[in-house]
């Protein structure tokens, strides 16, 4: 007759299984690296949904018995490429533990990385704070990719030093995580707001930052460089003040709008479709080719609106004497800035509204402030004049429609995201589509109510697990704790199995 138990209890955080969702979602690779046993870690990860009933759990000792072929078993339950994929590195494996060569450390290291990045999860158990920090660094040296540690006691310090981005959890367990890493959080769910929201729009704001502030320097100063071809390179077509003020002054807003404020989407949406990370991982926005393409816009652009000023200045003269080397060069510049701040503000509506407001207020104090007799020191009053003829208006007008008609139309043939796949391009489409929820009014919590996750008996079959599990049986004073981790946010799984080694 059983008169009574006692059990200890490691219950996990609020939202860990959500989080660990999405970020599995949005490709990222996540590993678990903790000192418990065996049996324990298998536990937490099946509480925290890193495994699942599906999943086939490949254990270490399964690959230190270096098997040559795999077991008749093996071959019933493997079928098609999982079957070849698994018995091309388990033979690989034996054959690096076989060698006697001095590269049989590095080889057997490559060959469990390999094998370990082809599953969906990777727990390693029994491991000390200094396997940890190695653990991190063989990711790093075998697949050059960015690596998050997240942890949030003393023995998961060398880790998060180790990783690139290390994130420490303020806990039961002291500071010491949160004072060696790059990111303090309070809870591990806001790991997903981390990553999902503000990480994928620092990447978005970057990215565009860095393809604007190229177009725009190509755009404008290129300009330069054609005149010279005419001029045999004993003049320049713009003065030194504008060329001092053309990145600082006149561009500078729109740039720095888009590298402080750029949203594709909103962070509901971010959470909602974790795909979208996968853009980053990928480096869709900023590349070799991106590069290039954003050079060659710059070019054509300042190719324009030189080339279409000189055809229009050639045999003509206005009714104020524009046709000179002053009127001239005030064009070309006009020209090319407000194709660059149209081509900047395509696809930024609220860029535009700013920019449209800003010009409101500061058109009149502008106005009284600079006179239109005002002439710089060593300038002529006549470029200042040309911008009163009509013939020079319509040459801008122009040239803005020349260098921002194809763009515009390149935008609406291909969506607002023309660098992205097609796949992607579908998903951010769907994320900008679909409305925003509506705020729902909810009753207040009471105060003594809590979210419970009990880690009891995750990996049996149903049993007597509700009754030891019943809510009324546990205290509501019970400590929340988190099992520090290793996230590999560029992985991409392939197996449905699990390594667990002890190392």
């Amino acid at each position: 007759m059983l008169l009574g138990a006692t059990a200890i209890e490691d219950k996990l955080q609020d939202g860990v299984p959500e989080t660990i969702q999405l970020l599995k979602l949005g490709n990222i690779k996540v590993w678990v690296l903790t000192g418990d046993k065996q049996e324990t870690a298998m536990n937490i990860g099946y509480a925290c949904k890193l495994l699942t009933d599906d999943m086939e759990i490949l254990e270490e000792k399964e690959i230190r018995s270096q098997p040559r072929v795999l077991s008749p078993k093996d071959k019933i339950l493997h079928t098609g490429e999982v079957l070849k994929e698994k018995g091309r590195l388990w033979r690989r494996l034996a054959c690096c533990k076989a060698t006697g060569s001095q590269d049989r450390g590095s080889l057997v290291e490559k060959a469990f990385v390999d094998l370990a990045t082809s599953c969906q999860a990777v727990i390693c158990c029994r491991v000390t704070p200094k396997q940890k920090a190695l653990i991190v660094q063989l990711v790093k040296k075998h697949k050059k990719v960015i690596t998050l540690a997240i942890g949030d006691g003393a023995n998961d310090v060398n880790m998060i030093k180790t990783a690139d981005i290390g994130v420490g959890i303020s806990g039961l367990e002291g500071m010491q995580a949160v004072q060696c890493s790059d990111y303090a959080l309070a809870q591990f769910s806001y790991l997903q707001r981390l990553l999902l929201v503000h990480g994928r729009w620092a990447y978005l704001r970057i990215c565009k930052f860095l393809r604007y502030f190229f177009y725009k320097t190509f755009a404008g100063l290129m300009a330069q460089v054609w005149f010279a071809f005419h001029s045999g390179f004993t003049a320049q077509v713009r003065d030194g003040w504008f060329l001092a003020l053309y990145n600082i002054f006149y561009t500078a807003y729109p740039v720095l709008s888009v590298g402080l404020l750029e949203q594709d989407v909103s962070a509901k949406k971010s959470l909602e479709f974790p795909e979208l990370y996968v853009i980053g991982q990928q480096d869709e926005l900023f590349n070799y080719r991106i590069f290039g393409v954003t050079f060659l816009h710059g070019v054509s652009t300042s190719l324009a609106s030189f080339y279409i000023a000189l055809w229009a200045f050639e045999d003509h003269v206005g009714s104020k004497v524009v046709g000179d080397y002053e009127s001239f060069a005030v064009t070309v510049a006009a020209s090319s800035l407000l194709s660059v701040l149209v081509e900047v503000s395509t696809g930024l509506p609220f860029l535009i509204l700013v920019q449209q407001q800003m010009f409101r207020d500061c058109s009149p104090g502008l106005s009284d402030t600079i006179p239109s007799s005002f002439v710089a020191e060593g300038r002529s009053p006549l470029g200042l004049n040309a911008l009163t003829d009509p013939y020079v208006l319509l040459v801008v007008l122009l040239s803005l429609v020349v260098n921002t008609i194809p763009s515009l139309t390149i935008h609406l043939y291909r969506g607002h995201s023309p660098d992205l796949p097609i796949s992607l391009q579908k998903i951010c489409l769907k994320a900008k589509r679909q409305p925003e929820p509506s705020v729902e009014l909810r009753a207040h919590v009471p105060r003594g109510s809590f979210h419970r996750h009990s880690s009891y008996a995750f990996s049996h079959q149903e049993g007597y697990a509700g009754l030891i599990t019943r809510g009324d049986s546990l205290r509501a004073g019970a400590t929340h704790s988190t099992t520090p981790g290793l996230l590999h946010p560029e992985m991409t799984p392939a197996l449905s199995s699990l390594p667990s080694t002890s190392a």
